[in-house]
């Protein structure tokens, strides 16, 4: 119950911010699949927690090496934080853009999807293109189950009702 609450308000404090207004933008037409907000939040936690621990440290006059660990830790949670506002799948009827971690975008059309491979152990579905590209959606992250479902579907369209094709592992 605490953890709930506690996630809510930082939330809600994280979305007034300007990094929190411009996260979960979206152009007209598109829905998206992201990581959840958790991941922002355990990425706040940890920043906080480390860098608290960072000074703790420093005014002790810990060994050298001990400040330099926690910084490491901190830049863990910067890159939770990162993960949490870049990485995305943007999709619509006509095409699928997948943004990574260091915010670069690569677009696929649907067309072009041949087939999938599931990996029921990580939770991923990988989805393989005629050309050799490929994308992840990882079905623990939020509404990742609609956008397999759309790929699927669109898939049995544009081959005459035909099942997308399962890679062997």
């Amino acid at each position: 119950m605490f953890v709930r609450h506690l996630t809510q308000l930082i939330m809600s404090l994280f979305e007034k911010s300007p990094l929190g207004k411009s996260s979960r933008k979206q152009p007209d037409g598109y829905k998206y699949v992201a990581l959840p907000d958790y991941t922002l939040v355990v990425g706040i936690i940890t920043v906080f927690f480390t860098l608290a621990i960072f000074v703790v440290s420093l005014v002790l006059k810990a060994p050298v090496w001990v400040p330099v660990i926690w910084i490491i830790f901190s830049l863990l949670g910067f890159s939770l934080i990162i993960a949490w506002k870049n990485v995305k799948i943007l999709y619509n009827d006509d095409e699928i853009i997948e943004t990574t971690f260091w915010g670069k975008q690569n677009r696929f059309v649907y067309d072009e999807i041949v087939s999938c491979e599931k990996k029921s152990t990580t939770q991923t579905v990988k989805y393989y293109t005629a050309d050799g590209r490929s994308f992840k959606v990882d079905q623990s992250t939020e509404d990742a189950i609609y956008l397999d479902i759309f790929i699927i579907a669109k898939y049995k369209k544009l081959h005459n009702n035909k099942k997308l094709p399962q890679r062997q592992k």
